[in-house]
């Protein structure tokens, strides 16, 4: 008899049976079925290099409650994960980090607020007010030399500042929206 033809009866024999037992730790179907598939599966591809030293019926059982075993202690270590951080979370209270643009706003308005007057006020008008320089230089009696080298002070030193946002500037600048 060749291998597929014993492999097929074995996994015939004992099917329901494996699947029944390990329903009782597990307690749900599919994740038994699961169990027992993968257990069939190794015994296949190992087939050569098995060397059962008891029953075939004990080697699956006992194949099938340690892979049971591992199931739930992985579950075990996930709901304590999962408990942690909802504890952690919990305990937290402060969310801006999910938020960076809330504070990349207000880091703007600071960063503004620290430019010298004058720049400030030159930086403010192009920006939040649209105007040209040449505007900007008849309304402060200025050239527009001037309000060019201010306009470029301001950007570089807003561009140090908010450098740590580098990332985030270009996350929305590429587009990205949520769904």
């Amino acid at each position: 008899m060749d291998d597929k033809v014993a492999y097929e009866k074995v996994f015939r024999a004992y099917y329901r049976s494996m699947t029944a037992y390990a329903f009782r730790f597990l307690g749900n179907l599919s994740d038994s079925e699961s169990v027992v598939q993968d257990v069939f599966l190794r015994l296949w591809q190992n087939r050569r290099d098995i060397s059962i030293n008891s029953s075939l019926f004990h080697y699956l059982f006992k194949s099938i409650k340690n892979q049971c075993v591992n199931i739930l202690e992985h579950e075990r270590i996930k709901t304590r994960y999962q408990d942690m951080v909802i504890q952690n979370e919990a305990e937290r209270g402060d969310y801006g980090e999910f938020f960076p643009e809330l504070d990349l706003m207000k880091r703007i308005e600071s960063a503004i607020g620290a430019l010298p007057p004058k720049r400030q006020e030159i930086f403010r008008m192009a920006r939040e007010e649209g105007l040209k320089y040449r505007e900007i230089a008849l309304r402060l009696n200025l050239s527009v030399k001037t309000v060019e080298t201010q306009m470029t002070l301001a950007l570089k030193q807003l561009r140090e500042v908010l450098k740590v946002f580098k990332h985030l500037v270009l996350f929305f600048m590429l587009g990205v929206k949520g769904n």
